[in-house]
Protein backbone atom coordinates (compact mmCIF):
# COMPACT_ATOMS: atom_id res chain seq x y z
CA UNK A 1 0.00 0.00 0.00
CA UNK A 2 2.91 2.29 0.76
CA UNK A 3 4.25 1.87 -2.76
CA UNK A 4 0.90 2.78 -4.25
CA UNK A 5 0.90 6.04 -2.27
CA UNK A 6 4.44 6.82 -3.36
CA UNK A 7 3.58 6.05 -6.96
CA UNK A 8 0.56 8.38 -6.83
CA UNK A 9 2.69 11.13 -5.29
CA UNK A 10 5.30 10.80 -8.04
CA UNK A 11 2.63 10.85 -10.73
CA UNK A 12 1.07 13.98 -9.25
CA UNK A 13 4.39 15.85 -9.15
CA UNK A 14 5.28 14.77 -12.68
CA UNK A 15 2.13 16.44 -13.98
CA UNK A 16 2.43 19.56 -11.86
CA UNK A 17 1.99 23.16 -12.88
CA UNK A 18 4.39 24.46 -15.45
CA UNK A 19 4.38 21.39 -17.67
CA UNK A 20 1.71 22.84 -19.94
CA UNK A 21 2.74 26.49 -20.02
CA UNK A 22 4.94 28.59 -22.25
CA UNK A 23 7.31 31.34 -21.25
CA UNK A 24 5.92 34.09 -23.46
CA UNK A 25 7.43 37.49 -22.74
CA UNK A 26 9.12 36.15 -19.61
CA UNK A 27 11.10 33.56 -21.55
CA UNK A 28 14.75 33.67 -22.45
CA UNK A 29 14.04 35.84 -25.48
CA UNK A 30 12.22 38.45 -23.37
CA UNK A 31 15.70 39.66 -22.48
CA UNK A 32 17.50 41.88 -24.93
CA UNK A 33 20.85 41.12 -26.47
CA UNK A 34 22.43 38.56 -28.73
CA UNK A 35 24.07 36.30 -26.15
CA UNK A 36 21.05 34.03 -25.85
CA UNK A 37 20.62 33.46 -29.64
CA UNK A 38 17.24 35.18 -29.77
CA UNK A 39 15.94 36.81 -32.92
CA UNK A 40 16.90 40.44 -33.35
CA UNK A 41 14.19 42.88 -32.25
CA UNK A 42 12.56 44.95 -34.96
CA UNK A 43 14.51 48.22 -34.80
CA UNK A 44 11.72 50.55 -35.92
CA UNK A 45 9.43 52.86 -33.97
CA UNK A 46 6.52 50.50 -34.62
CA UNK A 47 8.58 47.48 -33.58
CA UNK A 48 9.68 49.15 -30.35
CA UNK A 49 6.08 50.06 -29.51
CA UNK A 50 4.93 46.49 -30.28
CA UNK A 51 7.58 45.26 -27.85
CA UNK A 52 6.17 47.59 -25.18
CA UNK A 53 2.68 46.21 -25.85
CA UNK A 54 3.86 42.57 -25.92
CA UNK A 55 5.74 43.06 -22.65
CA UNK A 56 2.68 44.53 -20.96
CA UNK A 57 4.24 47.97 -20.52
CA UNK A 58 1.68 49.98 -22.53
CA UNK A 59 -1.82 49.25 -23.85
CA UNK A 60 -2.58 48.60 -27.48
CA UNK A 61 -5.49 51.04 -27.27
CA UNK A 62 -5.93 53.31 -24.25
CA UNK A 63 -9.20 54.62 -22.94
CA UNK A 64 -9.93 58.17 -24.17
CA UNK A 65 -8.95 59.80 -20.86
CA UNK A 66 -5.38 58.54 -21.15
CA UNK A 67 -3.37 59.02 -24.29
CA UNK A 68 -0.21 56.85 -24.23
CA UNK A 69 -0.93 53.69 -26.19
CA UNK A 70 0.60 51.99 -29.23
CA UNK A 71 -0.46 54.73 -31.68
CA UNK A 72 0.82 57.52 -29.46
CA UNK A 73 4.05 55.62 -28.82
CA UNK A 74 4.76 55.18 -32.53
CA UNK A 75 3.90 58.81 -33.32
CA UNK A 76 6.04 60.04 -30.42
CA UNK A 77 9.09 58.01 -31.41
CA UNK A 78 8.79 59.01 -35.06
CA UNK A 79 8.64 62.69 -34.07
CA UNK A 80 12.06 62.53 -32.38
CA UNK A 81 15.25 63.50 -34.12
CA UNK A 82 16.90 60.53 -35.83
CA UNK A 83 19.61 60.11 -33.19
CA UNK A 84 17.16 60.23 -30.27
CA UNK A 85 14.73 57.89 -32.04
CA UNK A 86 17.53 55.33 -32.57
CA UNK A 87 18.61 55.65 -28.93
CA UNK A 88 15.07 55.00 -27.61
CA UNK A 89 14.42 52.12 -30.04
CA UNK A 90 17.75 50.46 -29.18
CA UNK A 91 17.07 50.86 -25.46
CA UNK A 92 13.63 49.23 -25.75
CA UNK A 93 15.00 46.40 -27.89
CA UNK A 94 17.81 45.70 -25.41
CA UNK A 95 15.63 45.84 -22.27
CA UNK A 96 13.97 42.92 -20.54
CA UNK A 97 10.19 43.07 -20.28
CA UNK A 98 10.33 43.61 -16.53
CA UNK A 99 12.58 46.61 -17.10
CA UNK A 100 10.05 48.15 -19.49
CA UNK A 101 7.10 47.94 -17.09
CA UNK A 102 6.38 50.90 -14.80
CA UNK A 103 3.76 51.88 -12.28
CA UNK A 104 0.34 51.59 -13.91
CA UNK A 105 1.45 49.25 -16.72
CA UNK A 106 -0.15 48.31 -18.98
CA UNK A 107 -3.39 50.32 -18.72
CA UNK A 108 -2.09 53.67 -17.48
CA UNK A 109 1.72 53.53 -17.47
CA UNK A 110 3.60 56.34 -15.78
CA UNK A 111 5.69 57.38 -18.77
CA UNK A 112 7.90 59.54 -16.54
CA UNK A 113 9.30 56.26 -15.18
CA UNK A 114 10.09 54.74 -18.59
CA UNK A 115 13.87 55.06 -18.66
CA UNK A 116 14.11 54.46 -22.41
CA UNK A 117 11.80 57.39 -23.12
CA UNK A 118 13.64 59.58 -20.64
CA UNK A 119 17.05 58.97 -22.22
CA UNK A 120 15.52 60.05 -25.52
CA UNK A 121 14.53 63.38 -24.01
CA UNK A 122 10.83 62.67 -23.53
Amino acid sequence: MRWLGLLLLLAATACGPGDDTTDGTRGQCAEGGALNACPEADRTAEGACWRLVDCGAIPLHADPSYVFDWDTCADTLESLTADRERLVIDCIAASACDQLKVDGSPDRPNTDQMHCLRIGGL
